[in-house]
């Protein structure tokens, strides 16, 4: 990964707290940390690299809904990998980014190179 999106990942955690290298199996499930629903400036939506367990707020990873709203997604591990696991960091409500909120939740960045090792089983019930 360049550098520039090293130092934007690694912005998303909160290092008062520790951070790991978690393996993760096949048969796991992961949760997408909420994808924005379809609006006027982002027709398209799109699964980030942000990822969470069972029970993620938009509040607790510091993401906001923003206007169009967010649709949490399941996803299985498909194949063995490792991925960066940690405390989600708070930050500034910035609606036209659709990030902030207080943090405090578990997060996963799983690099593009290995999202191929997921696959979506459907969308989930908020909590």
């Amino acid at each position: 990964m360049p550098e520039a999106e090293v130092e934007k990942v690694l912005s998303g955690f909160d290092f008062t707290k520790p951070v790991y290298e978690h393996g993760f199996f096949p048969g796991d499930k992961l949760y997408c940390q909420l994808v924005r629903l379809p609006s006027f400036d982002q027709p398209t939506p799109i699964a980030g690299n942000w990822f969470g367990l069972a029970g993620l707020t938009t509040g607790k990873v510091a993401i906001n809904d923003g206007g169009a709203g967010r649709r949490a997604g399941q996803f299985e591990v498909l194949v063995q990998f490792s991925a960066l696991e940690g405390t989600a960091k708070e930050f500034a409500v910035d609606l036209r980014i659709g990030i902030g909120g207080p943090g405090g939740g578990t997060q996963i960045f799983i690099p593009r190179t290995l999202l191929g090792r997921v696959r979506s089983v459907g969308p989930v019930e908020r909590w």
